[in-house]
């Protein structure tokens, strides 16, 4: 890496990863270990990056093909897609379903994307939500035991109180960074909170997580409303509190 002040015509390390569609964090990987090329600019000594550097990165790679998945059909499992998003950390995520199959297609996806940039992923869910990801997982991912066995996926059920799960949440991601772990993502299937405390306490959760986790830890969160549980107006509030996920294409926050 190399030092410079001139940020003409660069990208910062957002506009890069859009670029190469991938994540920040990779970035940070490739340009740690010298892979990348990039520049530092300013005191704070900030990554940017000219577009030939990263076409000819791109150049360098084995062609790969993204872990992502469509909406499965009826007794099929998630199916490989062309394209995938690019999350960003300190996303905070709204994703819609209607069937257990929808759940599968949102979650399988984003916790195959976050093992193989290195996140630890921690989902909450029911048991009976999590034996179900769990056959999918089992599917896609050889490498599921071990991933396991090392804290890099992690499944719980929500605690009682908004205040508990917040604190299980920092408990565990605090555990995970002082391992060496960069970066985290977090699905929940959030009726599981919801049906604990009615909607006024869920909304006070929602605001309690923005404040607490995602704006404190470098983390990515898809939370997963089912529609047939909450109401229009409940989905109505989720969206407007959610507003990250508007940058996104709706069509892949929908199952």
């Amino acid at each position: 890496m190399t030092e410079t002040t001139d940020e003409t015509d660069l990208l910062d390390i957002a506009e890069a990863a859009r670029f190469l569609n991938v994540s920040e964090t990779s970035l940070r990987r490739w340009t740690n270990s010298g892979a990348l090329q990039c520049l530092r600019v300013g005191r704070r000594r900030e990554r940017r990056f000219r577009r030939a550097d990263l076409l000819a990165f791109t150049e360098q790679q084995p062609s790969r093909s993204p872990q992502t998945y469509a909406e499965p059909t009826s007794g099929s499992t998630p199916r490989p897609l062309d394209d995938s998003i690019t999350v960003t950390q300190g996303g905070h995520l709204c994703a819609l379903y209607d069937s257990e199959l929808g759940r599968a297609t949102l979650a399988v996806r984003f916790i195959l994307e976050g093992l193989q940039e290195g996140s630890m992923v921690y989902v909450v869910a029911s048991v009976r939500a999590t034996n179900h990801l769990l056959t999918y997982l089992k599917k896609k991912r050889p490498s599921l035991e071990r991933d396991l066995s090392a804290g890099k996926l992690l499944f719980g059920q929500y605690e009682k109180t908004p205040r508990a799960q917040i604190k299980d949440f920092e408990v565990r991601l605090n555990k995970a960074a002082a391992a060496g772990t960069q970066s985290f993502r977090v699905f929940g299937d959030a009726w599981e909170m919801r049906k604990k405390g009615g909607g006024q306490r869920f909304a006070e959760y929602e605001a309690a997580y923005d404040q607490f986790i995602v704006r404190r830890y470098p983390v990515v969160t898809i939370c997963a409303y089912d529609v047939r549980r909450f109401s229009g107006v409940e989905v109505l509030e989720a969206l407007k509190v959610h507003r990250d996920t508007f940058r996104y294409p709706l069509e892949r926050a929908l199952a």
